[in-house]
């Protein structure tokens, strides 16, 4: 990754640049995750797959359980909530990444489409505006990153000032509550392996952000080329059948973004609806926890974590969101094109393209949820619906714990 620095600045127009480059740190990272993007190297290769899907799918999402069937009553209430909202979201990044096994292969069928949509870029502005949206979506990407990391790295200091593990995962032959050594030796080792986890979900996380954030770009550069064609300029060929061969590439580049859309939806749809249900139920568990029960001087890890959470859904709704505005615009822009100064063909066409930019490119959670900011907002009342439940039972109380 260290050798493709240089994708998180804008390119120039020299050097070969295609949109695809905007999922390359993502896809790297799935690469050494163990998924099959086309580039197996032999035995070793293979076994490591083996070892990382066990880990991720099976030995991970267990081991939460595991820990709390043998140590459940030596769990205080706040180490239990703050293991309980790591556990949900282990469950769903496990589902996560079996869903991104089975659907590899969209992954790359994304990309041929990008592909496709480049070779409609033909303007030196258009390109420019491609690489400074490869450069922004591979910086958003380094937030994740950046986020994650934070997160992990404030979790071990967070446990080794409070003399407990970080993550609070089951370890067969090693019990922190023992003696310090045993202490250490399990922070590092979650820190290590349960951090291998957190660096992995920077991609199952960021992934459906990183591919709808490029095609925005496109869609963007779509709407203006539309436009262009009610321009006429003295300077260019604006015959007729010039006109029409433009048309006809705006339509195309419309097909290819659709072609995108079918795609990448299957992968999508099923991993943003288990975020959903998930992240409303873990943002309710942190304001319990931090409302009831956590010490101030634990915050500052809870703070991170609810970041990473937020980076999981906001980022995409948004996107979403303005997707479906800029679609909308798109026929707008086509209606106002200057349509009716050219001849039948042209006008057939237009309108035959005006009804299909009627229905603007929707992503949703398994056909249930829409994935917009509306969805985002009924996700953060969920949370707090969860917390007004824990906050009217009186938890602390009943606990004890309340001083």
């Amino acid at each position: 990754m260290s050798g493709k620095l240089k994708l998180l600045y804008p390119a120039s127009l020299e050097t070969p640049i295609r949109t695809r480059d905007s999922n390359a740190y993502l896809l790297d990272t799935l690469r050494m995750s163990g998924l099959n993007l086309g580039e197996d190297s032999g035995v070793a290769w293979k076994i490591w797959r083996v070892i990382s899907y066990t880990y991720s799918m099976v030995i991970l999402p267990l081991s939460f359980p595991i820990n709390y069937t043998i140590h459940l009553a030596e769990f205080p209430p706040d180490l239990l909530l703050q293991s309980l909202q790591l556990c949900l979201n282990t469950w769903c990044y496990a589902f996560k990444y079996f869903t991104l096994v089975i659907y590899t292969r969209h992954l790359e069928l994304s990309n041929i489409q990008f592909d496709e949509m480049d070779k409609f870029c033909v303007k030196a502005e258009e390109k420019r505006k491609i690489r400074e949206s490869v450069a922004a979506v591979n910086r958003l990407y380094m937030v994740f990153v950046i986020v994650y990391i934070l997160y992990a790295t404030s979790s071990l200091l967070d446990a080794l000032v409070h003399d407990r593990v970080p993550y609070n995962t089951y370890f067969p032959f090693v019990n922190w509550r023992i003696d310090r050594t045993q202490l250490y030796i399990q922070c590092f080792l979650e820190y290590f392996i349960v951090g291998y986890a957190i660096f992995v979900a920077t991609a199952t996380d960021s992934y459906a952000l990183i591919f709808v954030a490029s095609l925005r770009t496109h869609i963007t550069l779509l709407k203006d080329r539309i436009v262009s064609l009610g321009q006429v300029n003295s300077d260019q060929d604006t015959d007729a059948d010039s006109a029409f061969r433009s048309l006809v590439d705006c339509v195309k580049a419309h097909r290819t973004m659709l072609n995108f859309c079918n795609a990448i939806r299957p992968i999508i749809s099923g991993t943003i609806f288990a975020q959903f249900i998930i992240c409303g139920s873990i943002l309710g568990i942190i304001m319990i926890n931090m409302s009831l029960f956590a010490d101030k001087s634990s915050r500052f890890g809870t703070v991170t974590y609810i970041m990473a959470v937020l980076l999981q859904t906001f980022p995409l709704c948004f996107y979403c969101n303005a997707i479906v505005d800029e679609c909308n615009e798109l026929a707008d822009a086509l209606f106002h094109s200057a349509w009716w100064e050219h001849d039948k063909r042209y006008q057939r066409v237009v309108l035959q393209f005006l009804h299909k930019l009627q229905e603007p490119m929707t992503f949703t959670a398994m056909n249930i949820f829409n994935i917009n900011l509306a969805t985002n907002i009924n996700v953060a009342k969920f949370a707090f619906t969860v917390y007004a439940i824990a906050s009217g039972m009186n938890l602390d109380q009943k606990l004890n714990l309340k001083e």
